[in-house]
């Protein structure tokens, strides 16, 4: 779990930087309280990341690896789905991992 994790919150913080990149605050804004709730563990906040980031990665032509880590991030959701996840609560692991590479992405 803890790999799955790794792979969402470097997720997180590449679409971040793309959207603030696009200089929008109320997309900025949005991301960001979106990840928030992420981070504090809200499973449903990822999808609906998830959901929002798909429509302004097409919206604004989004470049190949920003699109590679969505589809990481999808993939990833689609296992934790097809293993039985609730989709409230991350899963401890799953948490940490995320929690471990966002920190890490985040100062890089």
């Amino acid at each position: 779990m803890v790999c799955r994790g790794l792979v969402l919150g470097d997720y997180l913080v590449a679409v971040q930087r793309f959207i603030a990149q696009l200089g929008q605050p109320a997309d900025i804004a949005r991301f960001h309280g979106l990840a928030g709730a992420v981070l504090r563990g809200d499973a449903s906040a990822l999808l609906v990341f998830l959901h929002t980031a798909r429509n302004r990665l097409v919206a604004h032509q989004a470049p190949p690896e920003v699109w590679d880590r969505h589809d990481e991030a999808l993939s990833v959701v689609v296992d934790l789905a097809a293993d039985g996840a609730t989709f409230r609560r991350l899963e401890n692991d799953l948490h940490r991992g995320l929690l471990m590479s966002y920190r890490a992405a985040v100062w890089e």
